[in-house]
C-alpha cells in the first residue's frame, strides 16, 4: 500500500467507528437528560409556596419523580389559573418542562422551556433544560449553543451541562470536543459514572479502530504484494 492511500484508508476506518459511537450516544443522552434537567433550587424553592397549590404540587411531582397526567395538570393549573409571581412563574414552566423531558415528549418540553425564558434569559438551568429537549428532537446543534449559554450563565450543576453539551457535540462530529467536554465533566466531579463510563468508550473505541485500520492496511500489503509477484 502507497503511503498516499495509507492515511484515506485509516480515516475511512475512523468514520466507520464513529457511526457507532454516536449511536450510543444517542440513547445515553435519554437518561442523562433526567440528571440534566433539574430546577434551578432558589427559584424551584419559591413553587412550594402554599403547599395545596398546583404549583407546589408540581414541585413535589418533579422532586419524587412522579411523572402521571395529573402531575402535568398540576403545572398547567398552576401556569394558567394561578397568580404566580414571576420568579414561581418562570419555575412553574421549567417544572413542567422537567416532566415533559421525562415522559420523552421532548416538544412540549422545548415549548416550556422556551416559555421560562421568554420572562427571564438569564435562568441558566432553563437554557440547559432547553438544550437536553433539543438533543431529544434531534437537534444536536442548537442544543451545543443552548448548553454554552447555560455555562456563561452559571448553573448548579455543571458537569451535567458539560456531559450534554459532549452528547450534542459527538452527535454533529465534533469528537475531540465532545472528549474535552466529558473530560471537563470529569474534572468537575471526579468519579461520577456517567462521564467515566463515556470516556472508557472514547478508549475503546480509539484502540479498535486503530487496531481495525491496522489490519486492514496488513491486508491491503498483502494483497499489494501478491500482486507485485504477478507482475
Amino acid at each position: 500500500m502507497s503511503g498516499r492511500d495509507r492515511p484515506r484508508r485509516f480515516h475511512d476506518a475512523w468514520r466507520a467507528g464513529l457511526a457507532l459511537v454516536v449511536a450510543g450516544v444517542a440513547l445515553m443522552l435519554l437518561a442523562a437528560a433526567d440528571a440534566a434537567a433539574q430546577p434551578r433550587p432558589d427559584a424551584a424553592a419559591r413553587t412550594q409556596i402554599g403547599g395545596t397549590s398546583g404549583a407546589g404540587r408540581c414541585h413535589r411531582a418533579v422532586e419524587m419523580g412522579i411523572l402521571d397526567d395529573d402531575a402535568v395538570h398540576q403545572c398547567t393549573r398552576a401556569i394558567e389559573q394561578e397568580r404566580l409571581v414571576r420568579a414561581d412563574l418562570i419555575a412553574a414552566y421549567n417544572n413542567r418542562g422537567v416532566l415533559h423531558l421525562r415522559r420523552r415528549e421532548g416538544g412540549l418540553a422545548l415549548a416550556d422551556f422556551d416559555a421560562a425564558i421568554a420572562i427571564d434569559p438569564e435562568v441558566g438551568e432553563a437554557h440547559l433544560n432547553r438544550g437536553a429537549a433539543l438533543m431529544m428532537v434531534g437537534r444536536p446543534g442548537p442544543a451545543v449553543s443552548a448548553i454554552t449559554e447555560a455555562l456563561s450563565l452559571g448553573v448548579a450543576e455543571p458537569h451535567k451541562a458539560y456531559f450534554n453539551r459532549a452528547a450534542a457535540r459527538e452527535q454533529l462530529g465534533d469528537v475531540r470536543g465532545a472528549f474535552e467536554d466529558y473530560s471537563a465533566a470529569l474534572q468537575i466531579r471526579p468519579e461520577w459514572p456517567p462521564a467515566e463510563a463515556e470516556l472508557e468508550r472514547f478508549v475503546r473505541s480509539g484502540r479498535d479502530r486503530m487496531e481495525q485500520a491496522m489490519r486492514n492496511g496488513a491486508d491491503n500489503d498483502e494483497q499489494e504484494a501478491e500482486g507485485d509477484g504477478y507482475n
